[in-house]
C-alpha cells in the first residue's frame, strides 16, 4: 500500500493541475500498485506450484495452504483468478430470470417447503439443547421410526434450510453448517432475495453445538446468526477469520488451517475429531479483503459415523486424496449450483457432474447436494441442479438414492 501512495505522491510532485487531476493521480498510483501485486503474487503462485509437483501427490504438503503477501492463494492448477474484463464479459451476456416464473404458486409447487421433523431432532438432542416443543403427529414424517428405534450413534439426520445451511446431526452431537437465514445475502435490502422462505426459524432448531463456516461470503456467514448464538456454540472456521469472529464479540472461535485435526468433546462426554480440508475457492465480504482469510472444507468424525461438510469450490485433485485419507465418508453436504456458464463458474463453483466425481472421490455412502434454489447467482435454470444431478448418477452408475436433491426442510435420516 506505501508504494502505491509513493507512486501517487511522486506524480502529484510532477503535475500543476487541480485537486482532480491530484485524485487521479493517487488512484493511478493505487491502480499500478494493484496490478503489479497481483501479477507478483500470481508468478510466486506458479513457481510454488511447480515446486510441490516435483514431491508428487505428498499430503499434505502438496495441497498445504498457501499465502502469499498476505493473501492466500490456490494451489492447484486447475485454479484461474478471475479478471475485471471476465466480470464484464459475464455481466455482459448473461442468460436473464433463470427461468424463474412470475406466478408465484408455480415457484411454491417446483420447490415446496417441509417443516423439520422436530420430533426427531429433539429427541436426539441432549434436553438442554431443546428449544421449542414438537408436534409428534406430523403427515410428512408418518413413516418414519421413532426415535427409540434409532441407535444415536450410527444415526445421521440432515436437514437442508437453503444454501449452504444445514441441521445436521450424529451420535448426540448437533451441527449448523454455513448458517444463513436472512431474507436477502448481505442487508435486507440489499443482495440477491430468497426464492422461498427458510422453512423455520434459528430458535425453533434445537440449540447448535458446534457451528461449521466454510468461508466468509455473506451467503455463507449471516452476522445476525453470529450474534445470535454468540458464545453459546463453538464455531470452527478457516485461518484468518477469527478477528471478524471478535469484532463481533464471539470469541468461542476455532481457528483451522487445511489438513489441521482438532478434537471436540460435547456437553455429553463424547470426543469427535474435527478436520479442516482444502477446497478450491476465495473469499471476501468487501473489495478490500479478498483473500485475507482461507476457505476450507470440514470433516467431522465420531465413533461410527462422520460428515463431511464442502462449502464452495471448483473441481480439483484434492478430494481424491481425502477420500484416501479419511474416507469412507457416512455422508457428505456437497454444493450442486450457480455453475453457469460453466466458463466463468468452473474455477469456484462445482456442477451436479463434479458433484457425483466428489462423492465417489470421497467414497461417500450418501451426499445431499446443496447451494441451489435459494439465491440465484448464476445463470442455470433455478429447477436445473436436481435434473443435471439425476443425469450425472445416471452416467456415473450411482442408486438416484445415493446422492439426492433435498427438499427444503425435509428431515433425512441415514444410517451409518
Amino acid at each position: 500500500m506505501s508504494r502505491a501512495f509513493r507512486l501517487g505522491l511522486a506524480w502529484l510532485r510532477t503535475s500543476r493541475g487541480s485537486v482532480p487531476i491530484y485524485c487521479v493521480g493517487a488512484l493511478a498510483g493505487l491502480t499500478a500498485y494493484y496490478i503489479y501485486n497481483d501479477q507478483r503474487i500470481a508468478t510466486r503462485r506458479r513457481q510454488l506450484i511447480a515446486e510441490r509437483k516435483q514431491l508428487g501427490d505428498v499430503a499434505p504438503y502438496r495441497f498445504a495452504s498457501l499465502n502469499i503477501g498476505g493473501r492466500f492463494v490456490n494451489p492447484f492448477d486447475s485454479w484461474r483468478d478471475k479478471t475485471l474484463w471476465d466480470f464484464v464479459r459475464w455481466l455482459c451476456t448473461r442468460t436473464p430470470g433463470n427461468g424463474l416464473p412470475h406466478d408465484p404458486l408455480e415457484l411454491e409447487e417446483a420447490l415446496p417447503l417441509a417443516r423439520p421433523h422436530f420430533a426427531l431432532l429433539n429427541a436426539l438432542s441432549r434436553p438442554d439443547n431443546v428449544r421449542q416443543p414438537a408436534n409428534d403427529s406430523d403427515p410428512e414424517y408418518a413413516g418414519y421410526a421413532d426415535a427409540t428405534a434409532l441407535d444415536p450413534q450410527s444415526t445421521v439426520t440432515a436437514t437442508w434450510l437453503g444454501q449452504s445451511t444445514c441441521f445436521v446431526q450424529m451420535d448426540g452431537l448437533n451441527i449448523l453448517t454455513d448458517p444463513i437465514f436472512k431474507r436477502r445475502t448481505v442487508f435486507s435490502w440489499l443482495g440477491p432475495e430468497r426464492l422461498r422462505p427458510v422453512p423455520c426459524t434459528l430458535d425453533e432448531l434445537p440449540r447448535p453445538d458446534i457451528v461449521l463456516v466454510s468461508h466468509n461470503h455473506f451467503d455463507h456467514l449471516d452476522s445476525d446468526v453470529v450474534r445470535a448464538l454468540g458464545n453459546s456454540v463453538t464455531w470452527f472456521v478457516p485461518l484468518g477469520l477469527r478477528d471478524w469472529f471478535a469484532r463481533q464479540g464471539v470469541y468461542r472461535v476455532r481457528e483451522l488451517d487445511w489438513w489441521q485435526e482438532t478434537e471436540f468433546t460435547s456437553e455429553a462426554d463424547r470426543t469427535f475429531r474435527i478436520v479442516s480440508l482444502p477446497t478450491q475457492h476465495w473469499s471476501g465480504r468487501n473489495g478490500l479483503d479478498s483473500n485475507s482469510s482461507l476457505w476450507a472444507s470440514f470433516l467431522v468424525q465420531g465413533s461410527q459415523s462422520s460428515v463431511f461438510h464442502c462449502g464452495d469450490t471448483g473441481y480439483c485433485p484434492v478430494f481424491e486424496q481425502i477420500g484416501k485419507k479419511y474416507g469412507p465418508v457416512s455422508l457428505a453436504i456437497l454444493p450442486i449450483g450457480s455453475y453457469e456458464p460453466r466458463w466463468y463458474m468452473c474455477h469456484q463453483h462445482i456442477d451436479p457432474d463434479d458433484a457425483v466425481r466428489i462423492h465417489q472421490d470421497l467414497q461417500a455412502k450418501r451426499s445431499i447436494g446443496v447451494h441451489w434454489g435459494t439465491f440465484m447467482m448464476s445463470d442455470e435454470h433455478y429447477l436445473a441442479p436436481p435434473r443435471d444431478l439425476a443425469a450425472a448418477c445416471a452416467k456415473y452408475g450411482l442408486p438416484l438414492d445415493h446422492f439426492v436433491a433435498p427438499q427444503f426442510g425435509k428431515t433425512y435420516v441415514y444410517s451409518s
